[in-house]
């Protein structure tokens, strides 16, 4: 008989069998505090099974983790099948408390609508069955939610291509901008944008995220998905290079009356 291994779930089910190991329990000791067999755990260990939220609340109190165990399980649902080049970027994100984000192509990850990042998605992966593209959508949709809820902000600079490039179709696009104006107007984000004619230096996407221990982070976009930097006087160069953008960049105002001209341009 075939067993079917969810693939996301293993580094989740190794960290169990590593704390079980480290507290000196059997499966069977386990599963009876979870109501559940031995044989159950094992299945959650070796990723053929999931465990569910309150499971996940009984092992982090049994193992001691001071709800790490509920964060690792809470991360691996939300991202479904994130590339690996990725998931280093979406741990950062989960911890800041400040994203500054600059994006000369498209617009960002977090404020993309299901049918933009879709288009994105299939583009970049066009062999990928439909399942795996719903998940990576859903995925995406949950991260601007997360970010909210933890009171973290958001300030994004996008280049004026951004606004017009049209994604899919001019419909994809419409809806979009809808959702950005709709973001920006409830002030869920601060998103500017920055004038073809006025540009103060151009370079690849990056964003520079204060983390909640007080330190800043950079990641760099390229084209297999980036890099993570922490030397501080290049942080601090990218953060001059920013506010530089900010200052060159529409007002708030100026942004909007620009989106409502490209989409009356598109209609």
């Amino acid at each position: 008989m075939t067993v079917d291994v969810k693939q996301k779930w293993i580094p989740f089910g190794k960290e169990l069998r590593k704390l079980r190991g480290g507290k000196g329990l059997t499966l069977a000791e386990v599963g009876a505090r979870l109501g559940v067999s031995g044989p159950q755990i094992g299945n959650f260990e070796r990723a053929t099974r999931i465990p569910n939220g309150g499971q996940v609340d009984i092992l982090d109190g049994l193992y001691e983790t001071g709800g790490q165990l509920r964060e690792f399980w809470e991360d691996t649902r939300r991202q479904g099948r994130v590339p690996d080049e990725f998931r280093s970027a979406l741990a950062m994100e989960r911890k800041a408390t400040l994203i500054r984000e600059y994006q000369s192509i498209l617009f960002p990850g977090l404020i993309q609508t299901p049918d933009y990042a879709r288009t994105l998605i299939r583009a970049r992966r066009p062999q990928a069955p439909d399942e795996e593209v719903e998940e990576l959508v859903a995925a995406r949709m949950g991260r601007l939610d997360d970010l909210m809820q933890r009171g973290a902000t958001l300030w994004v600079v996008v280049d004026e291509m951004v606004v017009r490039r049209p994604i899919g179709s001019a419909e994809i696009l419409g809806a979009q901008l809808d959702r950005v104006t709709t973001l920006i107007q409830s002030g869920a984000i601060r998103l500017q944008v920055l004038p073809l004619e006025n540009h103060p230096g151009l370079c690849a996407p990056y964003r520079v995220v204060a983390l909640n221990d007080r330190r800043n982070a950079l990641f760099l976009e390229n084209a297999r998905g980036g890099e993570i930097v922490d030397k501080a006087d290049l942080v601090t160069e990218m953060s001059m290079l920013f506010s530089a953008m900010q200052a060159e960049a529409l007002t708030t105002r100026g942004t909007l009356e620009l989106i409502q001209a490209v989409k009356g341009q598109i209609a």
